[in-house]
């Protein structure tokens, strides 16, 4: 039977891949081509880093390999992690589980079939992300074909037992605990476990790792190189087999890939077992709501109702968004993850080696693109879907005695204030650890807080002009065609805003360079009119299209 499941899969691909025509297809093909542009990119980069370790006397090799296997050691964690938050709506809340309940198929077949699910979903995009890396490992290694197909077997068994920890995670809490509340409090266990790894990652300094030259004790750091990374970790059996494979040293290989295949077949061959006495109890238990308490209590968006009537809309549905915050844990733990962002990125601002001031007030300046992307790709997850949300119960609000602009707004009016003070924390607190001088720390401030509300309204507008109310997963919204555009609007605005503001930039240097009359006041006026008249068009132009679309947009 379980074969049956997994031909369905495959059939439900291929018809998806046929049916593909037209604006579907070209969009298809285009994320394609970004998504190959940047996995080149990757391999470039990891092209040259690996080439410059290799060539590092002595620790060289070495080198290569401790990453390698540092690499693969975060892999392995993120795919946990992954698993665990993944698992619990494949296996509990997948949208076609009640039907194939209701199918002549036995439970355990079921299960393993979401099972491989999860590990698939859990895991392919990290592979995808590390496949560039080991394709240049093999080039300068100078590694023929074969070393990538034990790669790729190897691969195997690393993701199914990195994806058993979730699975049997999910399975006996939903088992002891069957409850929908199980759901809420594993996705913030999950998210809580992503920062963790995410921020250990980033204090362990892998940059010094590529420093040997700063370190004082040669003979440790060799020792270091040469020690296992995690040795009772399927990360390192991998890796083992991995440096087995060039020296020739096949007993070796076929050891530790041995270990892996019978590690993956015991633990999946229990799970096989214990699904048929678990599975049923944890899924039916999984269909039940929570108890819903209300309040006699005034809210706050009543309170001010009392005192200012006027924006009895515009409170009424901030009222219906923030409950919809409280009662997702999904948005707390997108929380937990920016709090976890902000603090890896404050601590690599710490991190750079700085020494001329002149420099870090350079970098300070740079810094709004970084911040800037940080804060677009936080309105990717936010702000860009915020409409869309609001899926099949669309034609409620479209119903109701409020406009569309005064829907777009209150959607702004949630998302600008977090927006620009993610922002402002990020720039100030940047420009502090840099001691940046005032005018740098100014300008980037005041940049930001604009950029802030640009990309607020940005998001909001493009949401609107490509919408999609039948989504089953924000993260389809994220890898749209419409989040894309998104995307390369933020970046391109972005950029735009950089580079207006260079020249003023440059006179200020100069100024602190000691050279004569370093102003040139027609230039500043030159970019302070560019400056007004680019966000005049971010805010209008994004803004008035979504209007416009969402106004016409059929139910």
């Amino acid at each position: 039977m379980l074969s049956v499941l997994l031909k369905r899969k495959v059939l439900t691909f291929k018809n998806r891949i046929k049916a593909m025509k037209g604006w579907h297809l070209a969009k298809t093909l285009m994320f394609l081509l970004v998504g190959l542009l940047m996995l080149l990119g990757l391999y470039g980069g990891f092209w040259r880093l690996l080439t410059y370790l290799e060539g590092v006397p002595l620790i060289g090799p070495m080198l290569a390999w401790k990453l390698t296997s540092m690499i693969l050691l975060i892999t392995f964690s993120m795919v946990i992690v992954s698993s665990i938050i993944i698992s619990m709506t494949t296996l509990y809340y997948s949208f076609d589980l009640k039907f194939l309940f209701s199918c002549p198929i036995s439970l355990r077949s079921l299960f393993m079939d979401k099972a491989m699910e999860t590990v698939f979903y859990s895991s392919w995009t990290l592979l995808l992300a590390v496949l560039p890396y080991i394709i240049a490992l093999g080039r300068v290694k100078g590694l023929g074909t074969g070393f990538y197909l034990s790669y790729a077997l190897l691969m195997i068994p690393f993701v199914m037992l990195a994806g058993s920890f979730g699975i049997i995670f999910s399975t006996l809490v939903m088992y002891l605990f069957p409850s929908s509340s199980t759901r809420d409090i594993t996705w913030l266990l999950g998210s809580l476990s992503v920062s963790f790894v995410y921020i250990a990652f980033r204090f362990m300094k892998p940059e010094t790792l590529l420093r040997p030259d700063s370190l004082e004790v040669v003979a440790q750091y060799i020792q270091y190189l040469q020690s296992p990374t995690a040795p009772y970790l399927p990360s390192w059996w991998v890796t083992k087999a991995m440096i087995s494979y060039p020296a020739g040293n096949w007993g070796a290989f076929f050891f530790y890939a041995g270990v892996l295949f019978a590690a993956a077949l015991i633990i999946y061959a229990g799970v096989y077992l214990v699904s048929g006495f678990v599975y049923a109890k944890g899924f039916s238990g999984a269909q039940s709501s929570p108890r819903f308490r209300g309040t006699a209590r005034l809210i706050p968006e009543q309170r001010i109702v009392i005192k200012l009537g006027k924006f009895r809309q515009l409170l009424t549905f901030c009222w219906k968004d923030r409950l919809l915050l409280l009662r997702d844990p999904r948005y707390w733990s997108q929380l937990i993850l920016i709090a976890a962002l902000i603090v890896v990125y404050l601590f690599s601002i710490r991190q750079l080696p700085l020494d001329s001031q002149d420099i870090k007030s350079l970098v300070s300046f740079l810094n709004i693109g970084v911040a800037g992307f940080v804060m677009a790709a936080i309105g990717l997850r936010f702000i860009f879907p915020a409409i869309s949300l609001e899926g099949g119960s669309f034609w409620l609000i479209k119903s109701s005695p409020v406009t569309i602009s005064q829907v777009m707004k209150e959607k702004l009016l949630i998302s600008i204030v977090p927006s620009v003070v993610i922002g402002a924390v990020l720039i100030t607190c940047s420009n502090h650890l840099l001691n940046a001088d005032f005018f740098i720390s100014a300008l980037s401030t005041c940049s930001i807080v604009m950029a802030a509300v640009v990309i607020s309204v940005m998001g909001t507008g493009l949401g609107a002009l490509f919408p999609d109310f039948k989504v089953e997963n924000i993260h389809q919204l994220e890898s749209s065609y419409g989040g894309f555009i998104y995307m390369a609007c933020a970046m391109g605005y972005l950029g735009l805003l950089v580079a207006l503001e260079a020249w003023p930039v440059q006179m200020h240097f100069a100024q602190r360079f000691g050279r004569a009359h370093p102003w040139d006041w027609r230039g500043v006026a030159l970019c302070a009119v560019a400056f007004t008249a680019l966000n005049a068009a971010a805010l209008i132009v994004p803004w008035k299209l979504g209007l416009r679309n969402l106004e016409q947009h059929e139910i």
